[in-house]
């Protein structure tokens, strides 16, 4: 009997589902062995409770200085390392609201104005060139700011955020475009407009920065692009999405597929943030209405993430590494840790895989036997008996002459359990959900099949798993037709 790969990157397109059905929700995949020719299913970070802001609405967050700072619900807070939230002032309400450090000081943009805490007190600096702010960036010891509405870019005095004198700006011209915001990659600040973004280096003169070149693509909105370590990523003007690698002469390199460009173009695409897990560098695009795509920079593939039963849309609109671990910032004004729990905050997190579509030509076939390969044996998975009456040694009467009993629970190593749904409509319709066992800790040698799938033209298997434990599941399969 074959061995064949069943499933690979996500690449349902909404539009044509059954052109390629494939999906990996709440988990991705990871090369297994050297020859990085197999893959098994790895189970995305689960989510910890951490810290609250006892308010909604994240707008961003950053680390400075050993110190979470997050902007929510109009105020700006402070987390230290014991997840302490401190209220440090109000700041205008936006989606549009950015966040970095300028020696210790901390710059925000929210809703077209300027903050600084300096440690002590939240001010607004005099303006300079202009008074409406898109976004704050910290590049060669200043801050830059972008103009909300407008094509100019203002900067501070050095190591002094405060400070913006106005003749000290420059101003967006090789297209007839408005900037949305920017960011700095490497040594140069990037200048995304409506239609074009333009790269500027810094001179380390009196001119501060100069033009170097311009890329015909603009920014589709203001939260739709984030930096990552040497580099940066977007969602274009074009509904693209883009990766910088780098801030010298670098192509600007697209990543999407049609499936990505369906959700951007039919959903409601929110915010971009970058997070990494064990060598994974992943680039997330959070949607309003639709679970998370997210690509994975060390494979090039991209996974979906998303929440609950029906996997609704995640809940982190911002990521930040601080204490030694990644954190996601969600619209309740949490702050979770993100850690290999295999569930969110308590709740069930459901791994799913969707497979590509098996077909033979258009001939009818039966599907006699499919059998998953997994590292079963090796996961330990506690559950408990319901609730038991016990008295100690033996039932004994206290003077009085009643029982006394002792209630409680009994835990227990327990089954991983997995289900398999088949469709034979390109994963427009499903059959009834097949239970199976992955085993439980010690049963090495236990095989995971079902038998006896159906028979049509097109076969998609749909696996699922909600059990706190990993999804050790190789993503080859060993499968027996019958014609």
């Amino acid at each position: 009997m074959p061995i064949v790969e069943w499933v690979g990157q996500s690449r349902r397109d909404e539009d044509n589902t059954q052109a390629e059905p494939s999906r990996l929700v709440n988990c991705y995949r990871e090369p297994a062995g050297g020859d990085r020719t197999r893959f098994i299913l790895k189970s995305v970070l689960g989510m910890k409770a951490f810290a609250d802001l006892s308010t909604v609405f994240m707008r961003d967050a950053v680390e400075i200085e050993g110190i979470v700072y997050a902007v929510a619900g109009g105020r700006l807070y402070s987390v230290n390392a014991s997840a302490a939230a401190s209220d440090l002032g109000a700041v205008q309400d936006s989606a549009e609201t950015t966040i970095c450090g300028n020696n210790g000081n901390v710059c925000i943009t929210a809703g077209g104005r300027y903050y600084v805490w300096d440690g002590e007190t939240l001010t607004q600096p005099a303006a300079g060139a202009f008074d409406s702010f898109g976004s704050a960036v910290f590049l060669g010891q200043r801050t830059f700011l972008t103009e909300r509405g407008g094509r100019r870019v203002q900067w501070s005095a050095v190591a002094d955020p405060d400070s913006l004198d106005a003749l000290a700006f420059a101003t967006k011209e090789s297209r007839d475009d408005k900037v949305i915001r920017a960011v700095a990659v490497a040594e140069n600040l990037w200048v995304f407009g409506e239609k074009s973004v333009e790269v500027w280096g810094l001179t380390g003169g009196s001119e501060v920065v100069t033009p170097l070149r311009t890329i015909e693509v603009g920014l589709k909105s203001h939260g739709l692009l984030a930096t990552m370590p040497g580099g940066a990523f977007f969602v274009g003007s074009d509904g693209v999405v883009y990766v910088i690698s780098d801030g010298g002469g670098a192509a600007v390199q697209p990543i999407s597929t049609t499936g990505v460009e369906t959700a951007v173009a039919v959903g409601e695409g929110m915010r971009c943030f970058y997070y990494e897990d064990e060598g994974h560098k992943f680039c997330v695009i959070r949607f309003r209405d639709r679970p998370a795509w997210c690509f994975d920079l060390a494979t090039g593939e991209w996974h979906e993430r998303g929440e609950g039963a029906q996997h609704t849309r995640w809940a982190a609109v911002a990521a930040v590494k601080a204490f030694g671990h990644w954190h996601v910032g969600t619209d309740l004004g949490k702050l979770h840790r993100l850690a290999r729990t295999n569930a969110d905050v308590g709740q069930p997190l459901l791994r799913r895989a969707v497979s590509r579509s098996l077909w033979q030509g258009g001939e009818r076939f039966t599907v006699a036997e499919l059998e998953l390969y997994g590292q079963v044996g090796g996961t330990s998975y506690i559950g408990y008996d319901p609730e038991f009456l016990s008295a100690g040694g033996g039932f004994f009467m206290s003077a009085g002459g009643e029982y006394l009993l002792q209630s409680g629970t009994r835990a227990r190593q327990v089954d991983v359990h997995c289900w398999l749904r088949v469709s034979k409509s390109h994963g427009k319709t499903w059959g009834l959900a097949k239970q199976r066992s992955l085993g439980k800790l010690g049963e090495y040698a236990k095989r995971v099949v079902w038998r006896a799938l159906g028979r049509g033209r097109f076969f998609v298997f749909e696996l699922n798993c909600a059990a706190p434990v990993d999804l050790p599941v190789f993503c080859d399969a060993r499968v027996r037709l019958e014609a």
